[in-house]
């Protein structure tokens, strides 16, 4: 039995060009897992690949693969379809067809009813999900018993939804994720961003987030693999990090809380990297309150995080005001995280980008401006981080208090309106703004690349803490991103104001646009960005 595991094309050009290429990590796991069982297993990546979708379906007809799996989000949903929907129509043996992933987990009925194309969806954590559904198909048995599934009958066409997979408590039992495409992206001169999973689930209940009930399997517990274990993992990707030269990513919702069980869990694996003198630039997910920073415990763990690699945290920022942070249920106030966000960048472990949610249904003008200037004040108001969107993300609890339209499409995760009509008036003009003018793409990207390039060189070099050099970069990104916030803020005021957008602000885009593009260009000949990447 030949089975393709299947990354598809991002489908928007404006994500394509944000980030750079990432391994897709659960399509990893579940090729150790299937090839530790013995399976024959082909891991594709269009993008990394750079094939086509015509090009992925001849692949999938000409190598006779018994069964094709997507692992997709919304960007990628729709590659998938598209994919699928042509091995329906063009394949003399259609392979299964599976998708899996926190999007389609909670779409499973609607697209097994819109697409006859796809024969099941895996639910939740899908390692042992997969390797049943193979053994199954392998037999010839039905489907009925499969946990964690949602699946079409093929000879009545009555969907199936099985009963919820029962959390893995057993993690250090799986195989490490096999990494063919990163070795490939290299080999390629494509190289590829990668990382680890050690934590499954999340303790925190933010409504704009699946980590607690998806990676929880509908759970609220959080499982995680043993030190020893974790730290050998790592040890077998140094090569490629130091081949990258870029973080090893951890993709924990949440890395370091402050409860006993963590605090033990971290140390011991500080202990473990220390032991074995493992030492890489790696960056995580934590959150404000991960640490407590004026004390000197935490301090000194934070150190020790430091002293063996973790030179970026992702703290999730969300917003600047108060109300709408308590509409997130995030618990943390906007002040409290600049405080943390200050003396994390002072140590030189702060992130280069931190998750914003500026615009959500009921904003207001004002909550919108707090998280301007909150932005401005941690060096992250660059203009497409402001015009972040909360998503109606299948499954999440933001959606109950969200009105929302039918999703046009099963990848439509903007299906509202905003409430009040100034803030619909500001939105679409600065989403107009993002979609005309490249900059502010290559602006985010190019602020992101160029501050993870000057820490990762620091760390290798052996610079401890909040370098010259950052601090210089940070600098000249402050007076790029006060000239962004002049302009936002001039359309806000006039807004608020006279209810409508002048032509004089019209006219103010296209001196701010060009000074915009200026100023990022002397950025990146200071701080030698490598044109031939762009």
């Amino acid at each position: 039995m030949r089975i393709a595991l299947i990354n598809p094309e991002t489908e928007t050009a404006g994500m394509r060009e944000l980030y750079g290429h990432y391994e897709n990590l659960a399509l990893g796991l579940m090729a150790a897992q299937l090839r530790s069982a013995g399976y024959s297993v082909e891991l594709f990546d269009l993008r990394v690949d750079g094939l086509t979708e015509h090009e992925m379906v001849t692949k999938i007809i000409k190598g006779r693969f018994t069964l094709a799996a997507f692992s997709v989000n919304y960007v990628t949903l729709q590659s998938a379809l598209r994919i699928s929907q042509r091995l329906y129509q063009f394949a003399e043996e259609k392979p299964f067809i599976v998708l899996g992933g926190e999007h389609v987990s909670y779409e499973d009925v609607g697209i097994l009813s819109a697409y006859q194309s796809i024969d099941a969806i895996c639910r939740g954590e899908g390692e042992i999900s997969l390797q049943r559904l193979v053994d199954t198909i392998s037999n010839d048995f039905p489907l009925n018993g499969i946990d964690g599934i949602t699946f079409r009958d093929p000879k009545t066409g009555q969907i199936h939804i099985n009963d919820n997979r029962q959390p893995n408590v057993e993690l250090d039992g799986l195989s490490f994720a096999a990494h063919d495409i990163a070795h490939r992206g290299i080999k390629n001169g494509r190289p590829v961003k990668t990382g680890i999973l050690i934590n499954r689930g999340c303790p925190y209940p933010c409504v704009f987030c699946n980590a607690q009930r998806f990676l929880g399997n509908e759970s609220t517990g959080v499982r995680t693999r043993t030190p020893a274990n974790v730290v050998k993992e790592i040890a077998a990707l140094e090569p490629v990090i130091r081949q990258t030269k870029d973080y090893l990513h951890i993709y924990d919702a949440t890395f370091v809380t402050p409860s006993k069980e963590n605090r033990i869990w971290i140390n011991a694996f500080c202990d473990e990297m220390e032991r074995r003198e493992l030492s890489l630039p790696f960056d995580a997910f934590i959150r404000a309150d991960s640490f407590n920073i004026d004390k000197e415990k935490d301090q000194r763990l934070l150190m020790r995080l430091r002293g063996i690699g973790m030179i970026s945290t992702y703290l999730g920022l969300e917003a600047g005001d108060d109300v709408q942070m308590d509409i997130y249920n995030k618990k943390i106030i906007p002040s409290e995280s600049n405080r943390v966000f200050q003396y994390l960048k002072s140590k030189g472990m702060a992130g280069s980008t931190n998750g914003c949610i500026t615009f959500f249904q009921d904003v207001t003008l004002n909550q919108i401006q707090k998280t301007i200037l909150f932005l401005y004040g941690v060096g992250l108001s660059s203009f497409w981080n402001i015009c972040s969107r909360a998503e109606t993300l299948p499954g999440i609890r933001l959606n109950q208090h969200t009105l929302m339209e039918n999703r046009h499409v099963p990848w439509d995760v903007t299906n509202y309106f905003f409430s009040n009509n100034k803030v619909a008036q500001l939105y679409s003009y600065v989403k107009r703004i993002c979609d005309r003018y490249e900059i502010i793409r290559l602006e985010d990207r190019l602020l992101r690349e160029i501050r993870d390039k000057i820490k990762i060189e620091n760390f290798n070099k052996g610079v401890l803490g909040y370098s010259e050099r950052e601090a210089g970069f940070d600098k000249y990104v402050e007076s790029i991103q006060a000239h962004t916030v002049e302009f936002l803020l001039s359309i806000i005021n006039e807004l608020d104001a006279s209810g409508t957008i002048s032509d004089r602000i019209l006219r103010e885009e296209y001196i701010f646009i060009p000074r915009l593009e200026k100023m990022i260009r002397e950025l990146s000949i200071l701080f030698g960005t490598d044109k031939n990447e762009y």
